[in-house]
């Protein structure tokens, strides 16, 4: 027995086969109404069919897709299958709208490029003012490039949100982090996705507490910004010092649960820092940085904890909702072992004029 979803996929792979345009849009329109009523493992069952739809489509019909499969992910269907076509959307998307942008600058910028909330108008002015530039047919794929970015983005950004599976098999990870971070001025929406594109899973860290002297080999995994892993490294940290912890730190137990996986719902609130953290050099890790962020200090990514300079609170939320984190306490660091990393690193700095 069929289910509503393979009815309306079955009925969306026919308009595409016969090029029915309206049947298109039909299709989509009770693909998108059967998802909402499916449960995860027929979402699960069906995205493999809308990928391959995915990728036989162009980038504007294609776009509209990606968004509704994006959201099938988000409830709960699989997302491996989407990885590769909703990447290789993204890169070409991209790699238009950087060409669009590269040809207006070559133009002398003659007017504001067109925003999400640009209207159909203002992209025909676009297409005209290209066109003489490098020819009609041309004009119109830059501007399509530019104007489905956004739509390609948001399903990247919400599958690279579900598991790190997804995020190490996502491929031109290169190529689409020099692409967003080139447009975001223009596409602010694509710093989310830049952040998504560099978070570190499965990376070794080296913690220190400069003022006890203990060291500590931790891993972490899929964390979007340091405020998380202030968090956690002090979670990880608080407890009896006769284990070689760091004594009860007066952590409230909803700041780490934030930081790792609870629901969106259950976010709120402010979380307290309770160091300074600083990479191997001495210089500050800002909060508001990633891990990635940190600079290899011979050859590992070092935090050294000193006492904060001032109180330090944030929104007790994730950057990444839908990302979990985790971070594990794999060692401690003998006396003599932490001892001469302290050694190595440099100085407590004074707090930075801002």
């Amino acid at each position: 027995m069929t289910s509503d979803l393979d009815n309306a996929c079955a009925e969306l792979e026919a308009a595409i086969a016969e090029r029915d345009i309206d049947a298109f849009g039909q299709a989509m329109g009770l693909l998108w109404n059967a998802g909402q009523q499916a449960p995860a493992a027929e979402l699960t069952a069906v995205l493999p069919r809308c990928a391959a739809i995915l990728g036989s489509l162009h980038i504007g019909m294609g776009s509209q897709l990606a968004l509704m499969c994006g959201a099938f992910a988000e409830r709960g269907g699989d997302p491996a299958p989407l990885v590769t076509p909703i990447a290789d959307g993204l890169r070409e998307a991209l790699r238009r709208a950087r060409l669009l942008r590269k040809t207006w600058r070559t133009m002398g910028e003659p007017g504001p490029l067109p925003s999400e909330e640009s209207s159909v108008e203002e992209y025909d002015a676009l297409v005209t003012a290209l066109t003489g530039k490098v020819g009609e047919d041309e004009a119109r794929a830059l501007a399509e490039g530019w104007d489905t970015l956004n739509l390609w983005q948001m399903p990247a950004t919400s599958i690279l949100q579900l598991g790190p599976e997804v995020r190490a098999a996502f491929p031109h990870k290169g190529e689409l982090l020099e692409g967003a971070l080139e447009l975001s001025e223009d596409q602010p929406a694509l710093n989310w996705l830049a952040g998504l594109l560099t978070v570190l899973d499965g990376e070794r860290l080296l913690v220190l507490h400069r003022e006890s002297g203990r060291g500590y080999e931790m891993t972490i995994t899929g964390l979007g910004d340091n405020f998380q892993l202030h968090t956690l490294i002090a979670d990880a940290l608080s407890g009896p010092e006769e284990e070689g912890l760091l004594g009860d730190l007066g952590l409230d137990p909803h700041w780490a649960a934030v930081a790792t996986d609870a629901p969106a719902e259950d976010f709120g609130g402010t979380a307290e820092g309770r160091f300074n953290p600083a990479d191997g050099t001495g210089a500050w890790i800002w909060n508001e940085g990633q891990p990635c962020d940190i600079p290899l200090f011979e050859d590992r990514r070092v935090v050294v904890l000193d006492p904060p300079g001032y109180p330090r609170t944030w929104n007790n939320d994730r950057k990444y909702p839908m990302m979990t984190a985790s971070l594990t306490l794999d060692r401690i660091l003998p006396a003599d072992e932490a001892a001469d990393w302290l050694a190595k690193v440099g100085p407590p700095q004074d707090i930075p004029l801002i």
